[in-house]
């Protein structure tokens, strides 16, 4: 039964159509905002902070490129603006909302039952083809095949709400269950998704992914077994102890350390030699400002000045740095020896991948990429092996992850020398598959079912 439309029922203000053109509208004005600060900020600061938010201190100083190029003094006057978590949850409950108002529920009896027992039904073997590893695999590998498994339970879906709703509603509800799951999957994305990059040199091997967006401070060690171990420091506690001027401490860590500054991003300078010996060069970190969303090709560089203190001595102020080419610091501690590095954040895969080999091709007489392509292989901790082949748009998809050809490393005489493979994790990546599937079947549904009306009723006219 549908609910009483009264002026006095909360549901009737939330499913308002013209709450609909503000939220659609309000999103519009949350895009257009979120492009323009991707020119002083980057792609995924711009994602975590207006999209992925329930509100947004939008700075007014954005508009000035595009609405007063010609004004070189800034505005410090910031205003605040939904998110996009905000606005996306405000619309899948006006959408439920307009369901609960505006649909009724025609079946009755056995029909009733039927159809009730299509929608659950039909959930529920959605629920089953991603709950299992295997069948959930299986849709993201092959999309004819993923369009195979998920027939049936979408005709029992769409069967379901033509039972309940008839013939002229039962297509909306459809397309709006689409919707629906599809603004939820953002939810998921937002929430639960990660990815990083992995870094494999040809006829080698790799189980580390960095993620560029954010750093740690890593103490190591040679471990009893022949291996290191590695106690890590979080970039949120690096940036507390910057702006606090805390020590961070912990019994894992061999001495306590104080971050002096910390750089977003950075560039260096070189300040002479360290001791005289011509192969060891002294750097110095300058902060400069952050790789902004047009720069897609580029990444932060993050740098740190730290100080060291461990058993009544003061190691003195020390750089830190993503580059290379600044070394590690090194000291003893508790007759360990120990070397500190800044590092992009790392996660370890119980299981390794190994590349046999990588390929760049290129049109005939140009430099520009045809394909690139890496024959790999990932090595189970108990031996077991397989074999896969990764090349742009057709990534390997391994554990939950897939694994993108995004690249290759560089080297000044051989530029072949190994892969770059962005590994993405979602749980949510079917989601937007699986909206578009119910959606198109449902605008099948709504538009056959008004041509056979109309072909019906002027079938009829015409025999009068």
């Amino acid at each position: 039964m549908a609910l009483p439309r009264s002026p006095y029922n909360p549901l009737t203000h939330l499913a308002s159509l013209r709450l609909t053109l503000v939220l659609l509208s309000l999103s519009i004005v949350l895009i257009f905002v979120g492009t323009l600060a991707q020119v002083d900020h980057g792609i995924w600061w711009v994602v975590e902070h207006y999209f992925r938010s329930l509100y947004v201190w939008v700075p007014l100083d954005v508009f000035r490129p595009v609405f007063w190029p010609g004004r070189e003094t800034p505005w410090d006057v910031s205003f605040i603006f939904p998110g996009g978590f905000l606005l996306l949850g405000l619309l899948v409950v006006n959408l439920i909302a307009a369901h609960a108002v505006r649909y009724k529920v025609r079946a009755a009896g056995g029909t009733l039952v039927v159809g009730g027992v299509c929608l659950l039904v039909g959930a529920g073997l959605y629920a089953l083809t991603v709950a299992l590893p295997t069948l959930a695999d299986m849709i993201q590998q092959d999309v004819m095949l993923m369009l195979g498994i998920w027939a049936l339970p979408t005709a029992l879906v769409t069967a379901g709400a033509y039972l309940l709703f008839g013939g002229r509603k039962g297509g909306i509800v459809v397309i709006h269950l689409g919707l629906i799951l599809l603004l939820l999957g953002e939810f998921v994305t937002g929430l639960a998704a990660d990815e990083g990059r992995m870094q494999i040199t040809e006829r080698g091997s790799s189980n580390v992914i960095m993620d560029v967006r954010e750093v740690e401070l890593a103490f190591i060690t040679p471990a009893a077994d022949g291996r290191e171990r590695h106690v890590v420091v979080p970039e949120h506690l690096l940036e507390r102890s910057a702006k606090t001027g805390e020590p961070i401490e912990h019994p894992d860590l061999p001495v306590s350390v104080s971050v002096d500054g910390l750089m977003d991003n950075s560039e260096l300078r070189t300040t002479g030699f360290a001791g005289g010996d011509l192969r060891t060069v002294d750097f110095a970190a300058q902060e400069i400002d952050t790789v902004s969303g047009t720069q897609a090709d580029r990444s932060d560089m993050p740098s740190a000045y730290i100080t060291l203190r461990g058993g009544g001595e003061t190691l003195g102020r020390q750089l830190v740095s993503v580059f290379e080419v600044v070394r590690p610091i090194a000291f003893e501690a508790n007759g360990r020896p120990w070397r500190v590095v800044l590092r992009f954040k790392r996660t370890y895969l119980p299981y390794a991948i190994q590349l046999h080999d990588f390929r760049n091709d290129t049109f005939t007489g140009t430099q520009v990429a045809r394909n690139f392509s890496s024959d790999l292989r990932v090595v189970e901790p108990g031996g077991s092996a397989r074999e896969a082949y990764v090349k742009m748009n057709q990534p390997l998809r391994y554990d939950g992850k897939a694994f993108f050809q995004a690249g290759y490393l560089q080297h000044p005489l051989n530029r072949n020398t190994g892969t770059i493979l962005q590994v993405a994790e979602n749980p949510g990546s079917w989601i937007p598959y699986l909206s578009c599937v119910i959606v198109t079947v449902g605008l099948c549904g709504q538009f056959g079912a008004s041509l056979f009306r109309y072909g019906k009723r002027t079938a009829a006219q015409g025999v009068r």
